[in-house]
């Protein structure tokens, strides 16, 4: 077998992927980019469907705060985005009512977080700080968000570390015109562009190595380099679908601890957008909702205000998630309807009605993600500095998940984290 001899390979089409192999291809390096998937983008994918009035983001939808890599991107991309807005409320005991915010009490919260000397699983947290009957409301509102928002085990994910993010992370939030898809396509193009080659439909199942020289077997295709850079999710490390040779076990067992939560995420297109009709909704007016937190089995959703759309989007993270993850595609669907017939004065068979098309994605269920992203454990910074550490100048990783910060979890935190350990890597040929 014939084998295609590059400087460097780098494993995963995803934002990570694209943006180090662009990197590293304007420096005249010889890149190939080899990917699972039969597309590029990754955990991003992005789907025009007639049935729907906006682009369908089957993945990565926000854009987490002012941030400047993101923007710079779309800034030379020509693409542009805007606010996410709206109203936050929430349905419990059979009550729809308006939240101040994500979080309720948001000061008290603040006390309590003052209080943390050492660090803790969120679930400790919650059991020792917010353990009163006067803070339910409270306790309700953050485990909601610890497991929504951040598709995060509350009993694993580091109290520091969403303290961090509570109080420093940026507020706002914006969506990408035409969705995410049009900022891959551009990363796709700078990459054409600088001489890097693509290999979709080609997963990589073993890694043979040593100092200065790797080679990789997929597809009855051989590549060799002198360095690889591998981008794929945290949760695919931790299935040990990637084979090393020789073996890696420190870092695979430091990848095996880090926190990588479930997403489902179901996408649903109606005639009219239902909930903004006051009489469905006891009475409230929610033509400017933007998130709508429940205690049914699809615990969250979501409109695309201030865009008027019939499209509503239930999101699973985390246990929640989980523990639905073997269900079909229409199980899934029926619980979702099932969920927005207890918020609203609805019968089952009038919201069929309604109904024109839906999109479910199980990224669990996703061979090539096995999860959603990364959320922080505690002591998750020493293993991600372990993983992040080349062997030999030859083996480099690079991810959300492993991007340090309260962004971690984010299409930014790949690309900010894809384009530094491109450039360590790029930096070890000088060395």
């Amino acid at each position: 077998m014939e084998a295609a001899e590059y400087d460097v390979i780098v494993v995963g089409a995803g934002a990570a992927g694209l943006i180090a192999a662009w990197e590293i291809g304007m420096t005249g390096r010889k890149v190939v980019l080899l990917e699972a998937r039969e597309r590029i983008g990754g955990r991003v994918h992005t789907v025009s469907d007639p049935l729907f009035d906006l682009p369908v983001e089957r993945g990565a939808e926000f854009i987490h705060g002012n941030l400047p890599l993101s923007q710079l991107l779309l800034q030379k991309a020509g693409i542009s985005y805007y606010p996410v807005e709206g109203s936050v409320w929430r349905h419990t005991s059979g009550i729809i009512e308006e939240q101040d915010d994500f979080i309720e009490n948001f000061p008290l919260l603040e006390k309590k977080f003052a209080l943390l000397e050492e660090d803790m699983p969120v679930s400790v947290f919650l059991d020792r700080y917010l353990s009163g009957e006067e803070y339910k409301t409270l306790r309700f509102t953050l485990a909601s968000y610890v497991e929504g928002y951040n598709a995060a085990d509350t009993g694993r994910a580091s109290s520091f570390s969403l303290r961090e993010e509570m109080l420093k992370s940026d507020d706002e939030q914006f969506r990408i015109e035409g969705g995410y898809g049009g900022l891959i396509g551009f990363l796709e193009s700078q990459c054409r562009s600088h001489g890097v080659d693509f290999f979709l439909s080609h997963p990589v199942t073993v890694i043979s190595w040593k100092q200065n020289e790797v080679e990789v077997i997929c597809r009855s295709q051989q590549f060799t380099a002198s360095r690889i850079l591998i981008t794929v999710p945290v949760g695919v490390l931790q299935t040990g679908a990637l084979r090393f040779e020789p073996g890696i076990p420190e870092k695979m067992e430091a990848a095996g601890r880090l926190g990588f939560g479930g997403v489902i995420k179901l996408l649903l297109s109606f005639d009219k957008p239902f909930w903004t009709d006051p009489q469905l909704a006891q009475g409230k007016n929610l033509s400017d909702m933007g998130f709508l937190f429940t205690k049914t089995a699809v615990p969250t959703w979501w409109t695309y205000y201030p865009k008027r759309s019939s499209l509503l989007t239930g999101w699973l993270g985390g246990p929640n998630a989980e523990r639905l993850k073997d269900l079909e595609d229409e199980a899934l669907l029926s619980l979702a309807l099932d969920s927005l017939c207890g918020i609203f004065e609805l019968k089952r068979r009038q919201l069929e009605q309604q109904l024109k098309a839906w999109h479910i994605a199980n990224w669990i269920n996703d061979p090539f993600t096995c999860g959603g992203y990364s959320y922080d454990v505690v002591d998750g910074t020493s293993m991600k500095q372990l993983i992040k550490t080349p062997e030999k100048d030859t083996l480099f990783f690079a991810g959300e998940g492993l991007f340090e910060g309260p962004e971690l979890g984010t299409v930014n935190a790949a690309l900010v984290n894809g384009r530094d350990m491109a450039r360590k890597l790029i930096a070890s040929f000088k060395s």
